[in-house]
């Protein structure tokens, strides 16, 4: 599968699996037999957009495409990064897990 297909496979299988829209693929990994995706749904929208409720989810697929596994969600409101304007969702920690405390 190309890139783009693993990316809008997950998208479409979270979509059925959570009833909420996606929003943003935060990291695509490969994995051993498959592929990681961490993936933003939208909880709540609110305005102004740095108040969005996302849940983040971990995901994994195999090399067809079919999700297999994951985590989540870690809830928490969309973040502004420096420079930007409410467009950076929650921080995904390398290797998964909770974000550190800040």
């Amino acid at each position: 599968m190309e890139l783009t297909e693993i990316v809008e496979t997950a998208k479409r299988q979270m979509v059925a699996i959570t009833g909420l829209p996606a929003d943003t693929v935060a990291r695509l990994d490969r994995a051993e037999d498959g592929w990681a995706v961490a993936i933003d749904m939208l909880e709540h929208r609110a305005i102004p957009r740095t108040h969005d409720l996302i849940a983040a989810f971990e995901v994994t697929l195999d090399d067809g495409g079919k999700v297999v596994g994951g985590e989540g969600p870690r809830r928490g409101p969309r973040r502004a990064g420096p420079g930007e304007r409410g467009t950076k969702a929650v921080e995904h920690p390398p290797g998964g897990g909770s974000p550190p405390p800040k």
